[in-house]
C-alpha cells in the first residue's frame, strides 16, 4: 500500500508520526526537533501532561558525543523527579575533584554527581522517551518555519508537521530555526573553542570517581573515567591557541602529567565545538520555544551543561503541553529560562573568567592547600538542587 503526505508518495504505511489529522488519522500537539538530554526531557514532560508528542532527531542511535558525559547533582534531581533515575544505572558516582596546575595540585572532596557516556545516556532516555508513548523519528531533518509549520526530511521523504507547540532542542549547531526570520547567535567576544575525545581504559592518569582539572595558560581541560573504563576528556581552548597548535598538541600541552599513554592521545579523534559561550537572540516565538543548548551557552564546570539542559527541557516540555490550551502562554518562556538559569550562568561565567588568569588559579591552589574545608564547602555549591520550594524553580502553572 502507499500513501501519500503532503503530495509525496511514500511505500507502505503512513509513518507512525502525528501529521494533520485529515491526511494520516493521527494528530501531533507538540513537536520537538533534537533527543538530547534536553528534547527527550521536553519529550517526556510534555507526554506526561497528557499531550500527544513527536520527537525528530536528525542522527541514528546510538550515537557517541563527548561532551557532557557528567550529570551533576541537579541534574539528578531533575531526573528523580522525572521518575527516570534509572537511566543512569551503572553510573559511577563521582566524589573527589582533582584541581591542577603548572605548578600546583590539590584534592578536593565534593559530590559531582555521575558519569555517563553519551551514547548510554540518551538511548536510555529515547528509551523512556519511547515508554511514555512519544513517537520518534530518527534519520530527520526538521526546519521550523516563520510560520510555525515544522517540515521534515527522512530518507527522501517531506513531513509537513502543524503542532500547537514545537520545541527546538537541536543543540549548539543546529539549524531548524535557520528559516526563521529574526533567530541568530549572539556569541562572546571571549568566548572559547570547545574540544574532546573519548580515549581507552588507562590513557589518562585517573581514578575511578575522580574528577580531574587541570588548568594551563590558553585553557582548561577536564576528565573523568566512564562506565565502561573509557576515559571521557573536554577542553575549553583559546582560539590563538589551535591557531598555532594542532587539536592534539593543545590536549596533550594541557593534559600534560595526566597522560600515560601518548599514542592513545595522539591516535584519538578530537572533535571541537566553536564558540562555546553563546545566547540566542530569541528564546519564544508563537508556538516556539528554545531549551538547552539551543538557546543558549556557557562555558560550564563538570556537569552544569547537563544540568541546565535537563532543567529546561523539562520546564519547556511542561510549557509546550500547556499550549495546546493556551496558546499565548509561550510569553513566559524567556522570563522562566532566566529564572532557571540566571544564577548559576552568571557563577560559572564569573569562574571561567578567572581561570583565564594563571596568577589566579595558582592562588586559588594554594589557598584550597591550606584551608582544604573552605575549598570543599565552596565546591559544593557548584551544581546542587535548587530548594523545591524557589519561585525560580517551580514549575510553570
Amino acid at each position: 500500500m502507499a500513501a501519500v503526505v503532503d503530495g509525496t508518495m511514500m511505500a507502505g504505511p503512513p509513518p507512525s508520526v502525528g501529521l494533520d489529522k485529515s491526511r494520516s488519522g493521527r494528530t501531533t500537539e507538540v513537536v520537538v526537533i533534537g533527543a538530547g538530554p534536553a528534547g527527550c526531557l521536553a519529550a517526556i514532560a510534555a507526554a506526561n501532561a497528557g499531550a500527544q508528542v513527536t520527537l525528530l532527531e536528525r542522527a541514528d542511535f546510538p550515537r557517541e558525543k563527548v561532551c557532557g558525559c557528567c550529570i551533576a547533582p541537579r541534574g539528578l534531581s531533575v531526573l528523580a523527579d522525572m521518575a527516570l533515575s534509572h537511566v543512569l544505572d551503572g553510573a559511577p558516582r563521582l566524589g573527589e575533584v582533582r584541581l591542577e596546575s603548572e605548578r600546583a595540585s590539590v584534592r578536593i572532596d565534593r559530590d559531582s554527581g555521575v558519569a555517563l557516556s553519551r551514547g548510554a545516556f540518551d538511548t536510555r532516555l529515547v528509551g523512556a522517551a519511547a515508554d511514555r508513548g512519544v513517537d520518534i523519528l530518527h534519520g530527520t531533518l526538521a526546519t521550523v518555519g516563520a510560520d510555525g509549520v515544522v517540515r521534515v526530511h527522512r530518507a527522501g521523504t517531506e513531513l509537513t508537521l502543524h503542532p500547537a507547540a514545537c520545541v527546538v532542542a537541536d543543540g549548539l549547531s543546529g539549524r531548524s530555526l535557520d528559516a526563521h526570520p529574526g533567530v541568530s547567535w549572539r556569541v562572546s567576544r571571549t568566548s572559547r573553542i570547545g574540544l574532546g575525545a573519548i580515549l581507552p581504559p588507562g590513557s589518562i592518569r585517573i581514578g575511578r570517581g575522580e574528577v580531574l582539572m587541570r588548568v594551563e595558560r590558553g585553557g582548561y581541560v577536564g576528565a573523568v573515567e566512564l562506565e565502561d573504563g573509557r576515559i571521557d576528556v573536554a577542553a575549553a581552548i583559546d582560539h590563538e591557541v589551535l591557531r598555532r597548535e594542532t587539536p592534539c598538541a593543545a590536549m596533550m600541552n594541557r593534559l600534560g602529567s595526566a597522560v600515560r599513554d601518548v599514542a592513545a592521545v595522539e591516535s584519538a579523534r578530537w572533535t571541537g565545538t566553536p564558540w562555546l559561550t553563546r545566547q540566542r537572540s530569541t528564546l519564544a516565538m508563537p508556538g516556539i520555544l528554545v531549551a538547552g543548548d539551543a538557546a543558549g551557552y556557557v562555558e560550564p564546570f563538570t556537569g552544569e551543561g547537563m544540568s541546565w539542559a535537563l532543567a529546561s527541557g523539562c520546564a519547556a516540555g511542561q510549557l509546550a503541553a500547556r499550549m495546546i490550551h493556551e496558546p499565548s502562554c509561550w510569553l513566559q518562556w524567556p522570563a522562566h529560562w532566566e529564572g532557571l538559569l540566571r544564577r548559576d550562568r552568571w557563577r560559572c561565567r564569573l569562574v571561567a573568567h578567572l581561570l583565564r588568569s594563571p596568577r589566579t588559579v595558582h592562588a586559588g591552589l594554594t589557598v584550597a592547600r591550606r584551608w582544604p574545608t573552605i575549598a570543599a564547602r565552596l565546591a559544593r555549591t557548584i551544581g546542587q538542587p535548587h530548594h523545591p520550594d524557589s519561585p525560580r524553580f517551580r514549575a510553570i502553572t
